[in-house]
């Protein structure tokens, strides 16, 4: 029976793509009888009822359209955390350089990921219009000229405002789960999106490495501790300015190509920012997935912009300590972010859409409760052992996060991403305030207060019912919280039963008529 279902679903997948019109793409893809399934030049597996995306992560390949935009989209993400978050090892120097107190240090921190709020709302309609390609150059660029600006920062004033300015880089987030959103099949996106956004992330960890590493290295080479922070944002900034170009040039939108050309031929259908917002913005899913997104990629850039004062502060190491310890909590990305994704796509194999609704729930309570467990610690040895276990739950939330995300409204996917997204940063600029306002001269307090509310925050999943699939709570097919496109069949199918109607009532006129001839 199993392989008769085989080939009857081969039949359909080859019928389906033999209807679709491939003319004017860019890349085109043909049934391969071996894998028996459409593929790639390369052999990749591509499924035409999704779009010809991808059912395959090869990690060691670079082939477009495919796993080129997998591997820029993480690229271009982790180069632009590297810079987002420069200035963070290197901020008990600056600091002192400056003159700032601690309350002037947490002002600037909230700048740094202020901005970012605005550029995630506005990107993920943009990248339906633009293309992701396109938007993810506008902003390594943006980023690269603005980190070239931060060696003249000369007073709490300046140094805001170019971590703002640096800030609107962050929205290279949203850019990247949604091209990896657009390349890859629904059954391995959680894996995809999350191993995309944690590679990335990565560079939340690299850059407490590669900064004070650079500050070390220009001060042995001769400049004082004031022009070796200085000088050392010049490097990652040439970088991510060559980088720019060469994804502008190298890489493409989708599977059948770029969006630009395709919508100037009229091959696909040509959407609009605000178009995408409409449709996506008021899904109150994106909002509540955003308050929880809050409670963990939204603490953890509060955890780069702070962890290295916080070492620097409670433990009283030295800067190049408290840099390297810090380090550990974003070199966890390598890997835990993809294991929330992957355990995600583990529910929904199993238990469907109430499986990812589990992970994301117990992933929420272990993080907050190794928060707590983490700001309790009195020896670095115990509390690098918390951090290390705290940030794995941190990473694999945030990967279980977007392994719903694609299931919330598949038509306005950068609307969600912009949403969800964004609630990332404007947590980021409440745990700001919170420490800021409340727990500047006991950090520990501050981060044991994040971890229950990170922990109450797990209760939102039970209010997240996405139409179509389960919840958390039940295993019945939710109808409600309708998308547009859902409206969209909706109205086709009132429409096609009025014409039923029209056309009834005129065969029973007709009759009447007829009869009443008879009877005459």
């Amino acid at each position: 029976m199993a392989e008769v279902a085989k080939k009857e679903e081969t039949k359909v997948d080859t019928e389906l793509a033999d209807e679709i019109d491939q003319t004017g793409w860019t890349y085109t893809y043909v049934w391969n009888p071996s894998k028996d399934s459409y593929t790639t030049k390369g052999g990749m597996l591509v499924s035409p009822k999704e779009g010809f995306k991808t059912s395959q992560i090869n990690l060691f390949s670079f082939e477009r359209p495919h796993m080129r935009g997998f591997h820029y989209a993480w690229l271009s993400f982790f180069m632009a955390f590297v810079c987002w978050f420069s200035f963070a090892p290197l901020m008990p120097i600056v600091r002192v350089d400056l003159g700032l107190n601690l309350k002037q240090v947490a002002t600037v921190n909230i700048a740094s990921v202020f901005s970012t709020v605005f550029a995630r709302f506005i990107m993920g309609p943009l990248c339906e219009q633009l293309g992701p390609k396109r938007c993810q150059f506008m902003l390594l660029s943006w980023i690269s000229f603005m980190v070239f600006l931060a060696p003249t920062v000369s007073n709490v004033a300046s140094l805001a405002i170019v971590r703002c300015l640096i800030g609107f880089g962050g929205a290279t987030f949203v850019v990247t789960q949604y091209w990896s959103s657009m390349l890859f099949t629904k059954d391995i996106v959680g894996l995809a999106n999350a191993t995309t956004a944690g590679w990335g992330n990565l560079g939340g960890g690299v850059t407490q490495n590669i900064m004070i590493g650079l500050w070390n290295g220009f001060k042995s080479a001769g400049c004082s501790e004031e022009q070796a922070w200085r000088v050392s944002f010049i490097v990652p900034a040439v970088i991510v300015g060559v980088f720019s170009l060469i994804l502008r040039f190298t890489s493409d939108d989708s599977p059948q190509g770029d969006y630009m050309p395709l919508m100037k031929a009229g091959i696909i259908e040509k959407k609009t920012a605000a178009q995408s917002f409409k449709g996506g913005f008021w899904n109150p899913n994106n909002w509540l997935l955003g308050v929880q997104y809050a409670t963990c990629f939204g603490v953890e850039l509060h955890v780069n912009n702070w962890a290295a004062t916080y070492f620097k502060e409670v433990f009283e190491v030295s800067p190049t300590a408290a840099a390297n310890m810090a380090s550990v909590f974003g070199w966890m990305n390598l890997f835990c972010r993809s294991v929330g994704g992957f355990f995600s796509d583990l529910g929904n194999k199993h238990y469907g859409m109430q499986g990812r609704m589990w992970a994301q729930t117990l992933g929420l309570i272990g993080e907050g409760l190794l928060l707590i467990l983490f700001s309790k610690q009195t020896s670095i040895p115990a509390a690098m052992i918390c951090l290390v276990l705290f940030s794995s739950f941190v990473q694999a939330t945030e990967g279980t996060s977007f392994g719903i995300v694609p299931y919330i409204d598949p038509k306005n996917t950068g609307a969600v991403c912009a949403v969800v997204g964004a609630w990332g940063n404007i947590g980021a600029v409440m745990w700001g305030f919170l420490f800021r306002e409340c727990y500047i001269g006991d950090l520990r307090g501050g981060f044991t207060m994040l971890g229950v509310i990170i922990v109450l925050s797990s209760v939102f999943t039970v209010f997240i019912k996405i139409h179509g699939h389960s919840s958390l709570l039940n295993s019945d097919i939710h109808q409600g919280y309708c998308t547009e496109e859902y409206i969209q069949k909706q109205d086709e199918r009132i429409k096609a039963l009025e014409d039923k109607t029209t056309e009834l009532t005129a065969v029973s006129e007709a009759n009447s008529a007829a009869l009443s001839q008879r009877e005459a």
